[in-house]
Formats: C-alpha cells, sequence, structure tokens
C-alpha cells in the first residue's frame, strides 16, 4: 500500500478512536489540556503508521519480529474487545463522509 495512503489511514484511525471517548471528553482538574491531547494523538498515530506499515508493507518476517516484540506487552487482563457500533453508524449512507480525503 502507498506510504501516503497508510499515513491517512493511521490519522483516520486514531481521529475515530480517540473521538468522543471518555480520555478525550473528560472535564475538571484532571482533564487533558488541548496540548496534552495533541500530544497523545501523534503519539498514538505514529505509532498506528508504524504498525500499520509493518503490517501492511514489510516482509513476513519483519512484521512478525514486531509482533513478537510487541506481544511482550499483552494485557491479559484487559476485556477483550467488542464492536463498537458507533464507528458503523451511517456507513452505509449514499454521501461520501470523507468528503476529498481519499486513500
Amino acid at each position: 500500500m502507498d506510504d501516503n495512503t497508510v499515513k491517512k489511514l493511521a490519522l483516520i484511525i486514531t481521529a475515530n478512536c480517540l473521538r468522543d471517548t471518555p480520555l478525550e471528553n473528560k472535564s475538571g482538574p484532571n482533564a487533558l489540556n488541548e496540548n496534552e491531547l495533541n500530544t497523545l494523538r501523534k503519539s498514538v498515530s505514529d505509532r498506528l503508521y508504524t504498525f500499520l506499515s509493518y503490517l501492511l508493507n514489510k516482509p513476513a518476517q519483519d512484521y512478525s519480529a514486531l509482533m513478537e516484540d510487541l506481544s511482550r506487552f499483552y494485557p491479559a487482563d484487559w476485556p477483550m474487545p467488542e464492536l463498537d457500533n458507533s464507528l458503523t453508524q451511517g456507513s452505509g449512507d449514499s454521501k461520501d463522509p470523507m468528503n476529498d480525503i481519499r486513500l
């Protein structure tokens, strides 16, 4: 996959995974300020870009080595993920939600 497309995909995933989450919507004295949110967004999108680049564009051996290394941090005590219907609402609409953004 084209590198620019992988970068856009990482940004799309980051934006949709952080949007309207308890972390982003938190208010009060412990809330993240805009600079902290931007730092978090950049960190997450960079990591997703790295992961996707290895998954989609690197030889299987490189991807396998990365996954082996990353699996050291497997969160065994976290609940298993479930589909989040809020991400798929409107996915069947006829209008293009990405407007001029193309992967």
